[in-house]
């Protein structure tokens, strides 16, 4: 979605499904920070009728850069970058294997909120979702990753979805925040590795979901205590 202040806005829909049918376009769409939108991008998503609007990030990022539309906070336990030791950052390896372990640390601890967030996804009559975090990367992208999975979306799409980032909001497309990550110490190879989407790193991740949990349906209902009745309901809504 071509809007002028969040980069990396997508829509859902489209992925074909095991079986058959695929995800509903204009359901649910993935997005960066919507602390820079402006009244003609605010209009643009209404006109894509959404209506509901999940912040992932951290309560100090929210009270920073608080969103421009109303959101319910679903905070997931992730590494905030500053709180870094910046001498295991000097690599474009330390840079993709600091989000790999932040994958790791979210599906460890974070069900209770994926939990909440699927529950919420399934009951959001009345319009389309988004949700969000700060680069639309990471928190979002692991997110968008166990929706999809759950949904019976196959990997190979599931980790097309996630590359789709680089192209969007990459390095290259923000080195204003490499920069940010270079001033603070980080080595400029691991800062562009940290805002890069490493096919490796998902799918390490999404290996860890099927080898630790026991794959998608036992995370879900066991970590993130989604029942089978929000399950049963996010499939009926979200899959045509």
């Amino acid at each position: 979605m071509p809007l002028k202040g969040a980069t990396n806005v997508r829509d859902l829909g489209g992925y074909t499904v095991r079986g058959s049918g695929a995800t509903r376009w204009g359901q649910v769409f993935r997005s960066d920070g919507l602390h820079r939108l402006d009244d003609d991008d605010i209009s643009q998503l209404m006109s894509a009728g959404v209506r509901h609007f999940f912040d992932l990030r951290r309560a100090e990022e929210c009270a920073r850069e608080p969103c421009r539309v109303e959101c319910v906070s679903v905070e997931l336990p992730s590494q905030g970058v500053f709180d870094t030791d910046v001498a295991t950052l000097q690599t474009r390896a330390d840079g993709e294997n600091w989000l790999f372990g932040d994958y790791l640390r979210m599906l460890e601890h974070g069900g209770p909120a994926f939990g909440r967030l699927f529950a919420a996804l399934a009951d959001a009559d009345g319009g389309a979702a988004l949700f969000h975090c700060a680069g639309g990367k990471d928190r979002t992208g692991l997110t968008a990753a166990l929706l999809l999975t759950a949904l019976g979306v196959d990997r190979e799409q599931v980790m097309d979805d996630y590359l789709l980032t680089n192209r969007f909001r990459g390095a290259e497309q923000v080195p204003h925040v490499v920069d940010l990550f270079v001033d603070h110490g980080i080595a400029r190879p691991a800062a562009e590795a940290m805002l890069s989407a490493p096919r490796w790193a998902m799918e390490a991740a999404l290996e860890t979901l099927d080898t630790k949990y026991g794959g998608i349906e036992c995370y879900l209902t066991d970590l993130a205590q989604v029942s089978d009745r929000h399950l049963d309901r996010l499939r009926a809504r979200l899959v045509a």
